[in-house]
């Protein structure tokens, strides 16, 4: 059997280290989200979603439930590479369509309803 040397890390972010402790440092940011969601403004949400980004920029567990969410939901993966700024193809996907999703969050079925 042939000895194959590891390849040396050229850089300290390159460390299990680094990449668990900003793993923990994600956890950390969500467990944080709710604690902080009562303080005015969209504080809980904006830790939410940079903590879900740390996990799984670092987390190969995460990365690989990530693959497969956006293989059964492609609309909502869209949504997630134009966040991350993942090229996913050749290009960057363009802004996705909100104007239709928001139309859709406040849709009113009762507009010809008689009212008494």
């Amino acid at each position: 059997m042939t000895y194959m040397p590891r390849p040396k890390q050229t850089q300290w972010s390159d460390t299990p280290a680094y990449r668990w402790s900003m793993v923990v440092f994600g956890w950390a940011l969500i467990v944080a989200a709710p604690l902080v969601s009562w303080l005015p403004g969209p504080g809980g949400i904006a830790l939410f979603i940079i903590g879900l980004g740390v996990i799984l920029k670092h987390s190969l567990w995460a990365k690989k439930r990530y693959a497969r969410l956006s293989r059964q939901h492609p609309e909502y993966a869209n949504w997630a590479n134009w966040a991350m700024r993942r090229n996913k193809v050749a290009g960057r996907p363009d802004f996705p369509d909100i104007k239709r999703d928001i139309l859709h969050l406040f849709r009113r079925d009762d507009l010809d309803a008689k009212l008494p």
